[in-house]
């Protein structure tokens, strides 16, 4: 993450998506010279935050391997203090959305994007919520309007 504190989108390139028939292996896109669907997705994104020339409110990273292979492709999203979020069975088609996703995560103060927030396609994307950590004052912060008493 930049030291800008901007939230940062990670896009696992080396997802292959799920098939009707379930996890197509990262050998057989290899062995057909295919590009994997996550770095597709990635591509698909990277050029939704290029468009927006500098506007996106958020950076956009690719990373080997976030290990949630069995959901398709998937991406994380992060920012200190805040929640951080991973979603999976999301593809290049969704690309737009997660952009979307990306601007509303920014925008929330504890990171939380709710359901009816959510472009349509991500409703039931999210698969973990977990603590990004941030300098300490802030950790206690956050803990204190996120835990429930």
């Amino acid at each position: 993450m930049s030291d800008n504190r901007r939230p940062c989108l990670y896009i696992c390139t080396t997802c292959t998506g799920v098939a009707a028939d379930g996890v197509r292996s990262a050998a057989e896109y290899d062995d057909a010279g295919e590009q994997r669907p996550g770095a597709m997705l990635y591509d698909a994104v990277k050029q939704q935050t290029d468009r927006a020339n500098g506007g996106a409110p958020f950076d956009v990273q690719p990373v080997v391997c976030l290990s949630n292979c069995e959901q398709g492709c998937s991406v994380a999203i992060a920012e200190p203090g805040k929640w951080g979020y991973l979603l999976g069975r999301v593809g290049p088609e969704v690309a737009e959305d997660l952009f979307a996703y990306g601007h509303a995560y920014a925008a929330s103060g504890t990171g939380t994007v709710m359901r009816r927030q959510r472009p349509d396609s991500l409703h039931h994307a999210i698969v973990a919520r977990f603590p990004v950590p941030g300098d300490s004052a802030e950790d206690e912060a956050f803990h204190n309007r996120t835990v429930t008493k």
